[in-house]
């Protein structure tokens, strides 16, 4: 069963196009990864899927129904916009408790939910910590009880890794993979960074310039990455970096062209480009230590969103 289906979706402001005939299905219990730069479309579309805008053309159900001026629909979602909508004033428990109460406006008594909601995002020590005195990734633990409290079947979050520390984004995820397989939540999780999704969500969608490009599991869409030419640096002393490229020279099936740029005196610096990373690297570090010859740095450029997506639709 799928949670979520858009089908043909478009949707414009003014001249702007914002996605186009845009088609995404989300399966009931997954954690789905929804992944493109800045501007291709992603907000807009979380704001279709949480009933916040209506489409101009296509069709959008969301638990079965169109979640416009829905308040059915809009009570089993829970949303995390990525701006900052805490309350700096606000001890934690009343900041979850004016979030709750702003997004879903319930009339019943709702504080054991508020405090099951901080136990379950692991801030309850801190429940009557000022929000002014929390870091990042304790903010965004606090947003996301927010918008567990009325007990959504579905979350939606959008770029909920912004701007965190490695810790703080492991903490995110660590919470996002346990709400699923405890609380059975459906999640949609954005962001611009490939590499933050891909070890904890079962399914990808990639965007790009309001367009589905892409779909499947995380290993499907990382072949796409190791499909397209890769930029690779590395450096090393003058007199090591002529022994080393003496031999990747001859690699001529997975090197496509080299270029070397001096940084200092005795140190060159030597970009490939090449068709297989993988084979590549060890290629290179056993041509190093074979020569002993150190290599003092390496580095990829090419894994970024925006060039594979660039890859992709050219």
């Amino acid at each position: 069963m799928n949670v979520i289906e858009l089908e043909d979706v478009s949707k414009a402001y003014g001249e702007i196009v914002a996605i186009s005939r845009f088609t995404m299905r989300v399966k009931s219990g997954s954690i789905t990864g929804f992944v493109g730069p800045n501007g291709a479309g992603k907000s807009t579309t979380i704001r279709i899927i949480t009933g916040l805008a209506r489409p101009d053309e296509g069709t959008i159900r969301i638990f079965g129904e169109d979640p416009y001026d829905n308040p059915g629909v809009k009570s089993r979602i829970g949303f995390v916009s990525e701006h900052d909508d805490l309350y700096p004033w606000a001890r934690v428990k009343e900041s979850v408790s004016l979030l709750a109460r702003l997004s879903q406006p319930l009339k019943r008594e709702i504080s054991s939910d508020i405090d099951w909601a901080i136990s379950a995002v692991g801030m309850h020590k801190f429940k009557e910590r000022p929000v002014s005195q929390l870091s990042k990734g304790m903010r965004q633990r606090v947003k996301i009880a927010a918008a567990l409290v009325h007990h959504p079947e579905l979350l939606v979050l959008d770029e909920p890794m912004g701007g965190l520390d490695p810790l703080g984004r492991k903490t995110v995820m660590d919470l996002l993979k346990r709400l699923n397989k405890d609380e059975q939540v459906s999640i949609l999780v954005s962001s611009h960074v490939l590499e933050e999704l891909e070890y904890f969500v079962n399914r990808l969608t990639l965007i790009h310039r309001g367009q589905a490009l892409a779909e499947g599991a995380p290993d499907q869409i990382r072949s796409f990455i190791f499909s397209y030419p890769h930029e690779i640096t590395y450096s090393a002393k003058e007199s090591d970096m002529s022994e080393i490229n003496s031999q990747v020279i001859t690699k001529s099936d997975i090197v496509r062209t080299m270029s070397l740029n001096r940084l200092e005196d005795d140190i060159m610096e030597c970009k490939v480009i090449t068709s297989n990373p993988e084979e590549f690297y060890d290629e290179l570090i056993r041509i190093a230590v074979e020569l002993k010859a150190p290599i003092l740095s390496i580095d990829t450029e090419s894994e970024s969103v925006e060039k594979l997506f660039e890859f992709l639709v050219s």
